[in-house]
């Protein structure tokens, strides 16, 4: 004799489902940012245009058992955010812009994804990295252009640190040599 769901059943049923659901979508990193330390001044205006993303394969690497690591967050816009940040903490008037900006006396700083990665190395540990080129434009020309990266391994211990907080980590080290690089080259005339 077969049996029917009465309603209770039929809502254990449904939360198992949704909860088996949540966890395949779980899985995907979302990357955060946080201010470094400040070490340079930073005056005036700048726009920080969005990157382009020039990843060849936006999936972020692979877990310990080959799975793919993704993301949920807009990678673009978490570099691009993360410089704005930077430069307001250094004393900056950043803008932050998605679409077309005409050429201007305001120093416009964008850039090219080049990687973001983020693996599983051992049972606890991962390792992210961040690559991208910078370009600092004035009036339409481009005054400063350079390939910067930063590499965290570490362990991903709860209530230490998670793969998200190793990508930040990462991002860090990259806001840490970006900003000091165009800070110096945004009053500047060359």
């Amino acid at each position: 004799m077969m049996k029917t769901c009465t309603g209770a059943g039929m809502i254990v049923l449904l939360l198992a489902l949704a909860l088996i659901g949540g966890c395949a979508k779980g899985d995907a990193v979302k990357l955060t940012y946080a201010l470094g330390k400040t070490t340079v001044p930073c005056v005036g205006e700048v726009i920080v245009f969005k990157f382009e993303d020039k990843r060849p394969v936006t999936r972020l690497g692979t877990d310990k058992n080959g799975a793919p690591v993704e993301t949920v967050s807009d990678v673009a816009d978490w570099m691009g955010w993360a410089l704005f940040d930077e430069f307001k903490a250094a004393g900056c008037d950043p803008k932050y812009r998605t679409s077309t900006v005409s050429p201007g006396s305001t120093p416009l700083v964008t850039g090219e994804i080049l990687e973001v990665t983020l693996n599983q190395t051992g049972t606890t540990t991962w390792a992210g990295k961040v690559s991208v080129r910078i370009v600092l434009q004035r009036d339409g020309e481009i005054i400063h252009s350079e390939k910067f990266s930063s590499e965290v391994e570490d362990a991903a211990v709860p209530g230490y640190t998670t793969p998200s907080g190793i990508m930040a980590d990462a991002l860090r080290g990259l806001m840490g040599e970006i900003v000091p690089a165009v800070a110096g080259r945004l009053g500047a005339r060359d």
